[in-house]
């Protein structure tokens, strides 16, 4: 079964979800042609789907808008009046590239200012099993370190336990120095700074590797030889 977001259900006028593999889609929905990059896209009811280079779409057409993840963490977006909504393809590069503060700017060139927006996360892969290497963590460190303290740092030494009991073995470490990423508190700390407060946003426990085989995970198939999936997280204004 697929889920939606309660800060987004108390929208009038707005329909969501997060969809679980092979679940059911509206029809016209629009996506881009994900590449990992802070590219938005206004959509509009004829531009084709799946073409267009971009990571989160924006509109204020009835046409629904769509990202599609396998680990990376979608963000749904909408003003509170309902009036512009936003789909978001939110992995780290994505998210090192600036993709948060280039949606916002759209927004607000609207007159919708960050206080006025709602946001909620989809399920992405969580630190319990995201293993990163202390290289990583220097490239993000040596432009965005200053975005958060030591306590509130998105990664840590000691591996956490998974959020939700898992319904699929987290993987084993792959080195002794590794690191465990959290992608949605990065994505936290940068929405934080951007002026969205606690209060607007609606967290998603769900861990793409481990919460269910029904969540589409890139790493888990590269371990498991699973077949390729992704989930679809879509939007639209009634």
């Amino acid at each position: 079964m697929s889920f939606q977001a309660p800060v987004l259900k108390q929208i009038p006028g707005i329909r969501h979800e997060f969809s679980r593999i092979g679940a059911p889609l509206p029809a016209n929905l629009f996506f881009c042609s994900q590449a990992h990059t802070g590219e938005v896209i206004e959509a509009s009811t004829t531009l084709p789907s799946g073409i267009i280079r971009g990571d989160a779409v924006f509109t204020r057409t009835g046409r629904p808008i769509a990202v599609i993840t396998a680990d990376c963490l979608p963000l749904l977006i909408s003003s509170e009046d309902a009036s512009w909504v936003a789909a978001v393809h939110a992995g780290w590069k994505g998210l090192h590239g600036g993709i948060i503060d280039n949606v916002l700017q759209r927004f607000a060139a609207k007159g919708i200012a960050a206080h006025q927006l709602r946001v909620a996360f989809g399920p992405s892969i969580k630190p319990c099993c995201y293993e990163v290497s202390p290289e990583f963590i220097d490239t993000l460190s040596a432009t965005q370190g200053h975005l958060w303290s030591q306590e509130q740092a998105p990664w840590s030494q000691k591996r956490p336990a998974p959020r939700l009991p898992p319904e699929i073995a987290p993987p084993p470490p792959t080195r002794p120095d590794s690191l465990w990423f959290d992608l949605s508190g990065y994505a936290l700390n940068l929405l934080r700074v951007a002026g969205i407060s606690d209060e607007q946003i609606e967290h998603c426990e769900h861990c793409t590797y481990c919460s269910s085989p029904t969540l589409a995970s890139y790493r888990r198939r590269g371990h498991r030889g699973e077949e390729k999936s992704f989930q679809y997280s879509w939007i639209g204004r009634a």
